[in-house]
């Protein structure tokens, strides 16, 4: 990974020599291993909740917490959910859809044990002449894969309209960043991509918001998506899960706590963003970290609602939380790092 400042690097090595002294410092080839796929194969930084995972590494959480993890590089959830299924990775970011198909559908046991956004950052762009999402009628629209998160949730806005889910004509080109710029370049004509992606081109002529972020959230499943791990995997990985657990957590809460931190490192790892586009993006993102791990059930449960209300889920047999959710990782991180008062999803008092 591309290295951050060396001013933003010693800002976390002394907190984090603070928090290793006195416990020792075990050998990297000695710390319990996980292997975890995000669903995206490249290494662009996304500014979401998500960088989390690579600011993580840059920063030196992983180390703190003494657990070794490698990043495997797939591009959207339906390849993600199939490395988890074939026993390829140990964890798998992934839509709570995609679990519900792999726990009811296909009769592999999983289990959320993780989350790192509390809630929708996407929105959906469009070339200025469309006006209405009922113009996206036969027009192209940019998604990672048909499956992946952004063409489920678009999918599921536009059923919450009324509308067909099969409106626009779907066109599976990849990540995030070569959505945005082929909607840039009028290779396509709509896409759904985070906040902080789209403002790489937002000042693009004949571009503009369709459906802003905070609309599409209100259509969409609080929490649609988590980390997700084999139940078969638990027992063996239970020390390394929890470790990862704890360093995301608690990365998690810098960054929130520490929004300045964030800015830098976005401002060094995309170059292509104004900083004041940035510093929006942060205004946003704010409302969104997951600081006490964002399991609660009642949100997890009004998410699992949500699955089932999509009729493509009519034939999948019906699963409670207590049958795709292990609590017991975020309830160990809380009890050994303490609750922090936040308020939205991931509020805990």
């Amino acid at each position: 990974m591309k290295t951050i400042t060396s001013t933003m690097r010693s800002t976390l090595a002394a907190a984090a020599l603070l928090a290793l002294a006195g416990i020792g410092v075990a050998q990297a080839e000695d710390y319990p291993e996980l292997t975890v796929t995000l669903a995206t194969d490249d290494n662009v930084f996304n500014p979401t909740t998500s960088s989390v995972f690579q600011l993580a590494q840059d920063f030196g959480f992983y180390d703190k917490h003494q657990v070794s993890v490698t990043f495997v590089g797939l591009d959207g959830t339906p390849l993600a959910a199939a490395a988890l299924q074939s026993g390829a990775v140990d964890v798998a970011h992934i839509s709570i859809d995609a679990a519900v198909r792999l726990d009811a559908g296909n009769d592999l046991p999983v289990s959320g044990f993780l989350s790192v956004g509390s809630g929708i950052p996407f929105l959906i762009a469009s070339r200025s002449d469309i006006s209405s999402l009922e113009d996206l009628d036969g027009r192209s629209f940019a998604i990672s894969d048909i499956g992946g998160l952004d063409h489920a949730l678009t999918q599921a806005v536009l059923r919450s309209f009324g509308l067909d889910p099969d409106l626009p004509d779907y066109v599976a080109i990849g990540a995030p960043s070569v959505r945005v710029q082929a909607l840039a370049v009028d290779r396509v004509d709509a896409t759904t991509v985070s906040f902080g992606t789209f403002s790489a081109v937002e000042e693009t002529e004949g571009l503009h918001v369709l459906l802003p972020a905070d609309v599409f959230a209100s259509r969409a499943p609080a929490a649609p998506k988590f980390l997700v791990v084999r139940e078969d995997r638990i027992d063996e990985k239970r020390e390394a899960l929890q470790r990862f657990t704890n360093a995301i957590m608690d990365a998690s809460r810098e960054f929130s706590a520490n929004p300045e931190l964030w800015i830098e490192a976005a401002v060094e790892r995309r170059p292509d963003l104004t900083r004041e586009g940035i510093e929006r993006t942060a205004e946003f993102n704010s409302k969104l970290w997951c600081v006490n791990g964002c399991m609660r059930p009642d949100t997890l449960q009004a998410s699992l609602d949500f699955t089932y209300s999509n009729p493509d889920f009519s034939d999948v047999p019906v699963i409670g939380i207590d049958d795709i959710v292990d609590f017991s990782f975020t309830d160990a991180a809380l009890e050994e790092m303490g609750v922090v008062e936040t308020t939205g999803l991931d509020n805990r008092s």
